[in-house]
C-alpha cells in the first residue's frame, strides 16, 4: 500500500469526523481530529483569500461572495470550542469538516485550483 500524503491523510480526517456521530470515538480522538481540521482549514482560509482579493475575482462578483461565504462560515465554525459529550464532538467536527470542504470546493470553482 502506498504512502499516505497530506490531502489524504485530511481526506480521511474528514470521513472520520463525519462517521463520528455513528460510532464511539473516545474523546482524545476528538481532539486530535479537531486539531488537524482547524490546521486545514487554516491552511486553506487564506488561499481562499487571496483569491478573493485577485484581479480574477471581481469585487462583489458571485465568485466573490463565494469565497466571503466558505471564509465566514469557516471562521465561524472555527469559533466554537469542542465539548466533552460524544454527541457534541461529533457534530462539532463533522461541522469543521464540511467547511474545509467548502473551502476546496471554492478553491476548485473559482479558482481552478486542486488543494
Amino acid at each position: 500500500m502506498g504512502q499516505e500524503t497530506g490531502a489524504d491523510s485530511v481526506d480521511s480526517l474528514i470521513g472520520e469526523a463525519i462517521n463520528a456521530g455513528r460510532c464511539t470515538v473516545p474523546h482524545e480522538r476528538f481532539v486530535e481530529i479537531d486539531k488537524a481540521l482547524r490546521e486545514e482549514i487554516d491552511r486553506l482560509a487564506p488561499l481562499v483569500q487571496r483569491l478573493a482579493g485577485s484581479t480574477a475575482v471581481k469585487h462583489r462578483s458571485r465568485e466573490w461572495y463565494a469565497c466571503d461565504n466558505a471564509l465566514g462560515n469557516a471562521d465561524h465554525a472555527q469559533s466554537y470550542q469542542l465539548g466533552y459529550g460524544p454527541t457534541a464532538c461529533a457534530l462539532h467536527v463533522a461541522e469543521l469538516a464540511r467547511r474545509i470542504r467548502e473551502l476546496r470546493q471554492v478553491l476548485q470553482d473559482v479558482g481552478g485550483v486542486r488543494p
